[in-house]
């Protein structure tokens, strides 16, 4: 496990959006593949989501072979 410290939320954010982006981009989904992973609800994450939309909407990331669970 890694602790990773950043002075603002902006930063953390960014770095756990990052950090997804690459992991389901490294991991090549396909439909006989797919990547699963858990999302929190709450207002923590909503920042990291926010980057996740942009990455989506730049073309840099795609869902369409991840399999996502709400943790509530």
């Amino acid at each position: 496990m890694k602790l990773i410290i950043l002075k603002h939320y902006s930063q953390a954010s960014e770095w756990a959006a990052k950090y997804i982006r690459n992991c389901i981009n490294q991991f090549n989904p396909q439909p006989d593949k797919y990547f699963s992973m858990g999302l929190p609800t709450g207002s923590t994450a909503l920042g990291c989501y926010k980057k996740l939309i942009e990455y989506y909407k730049n073309g840099d990331l795609s869902f369409k072979y991840v399999k996502i669970f709400n943790m509530d």
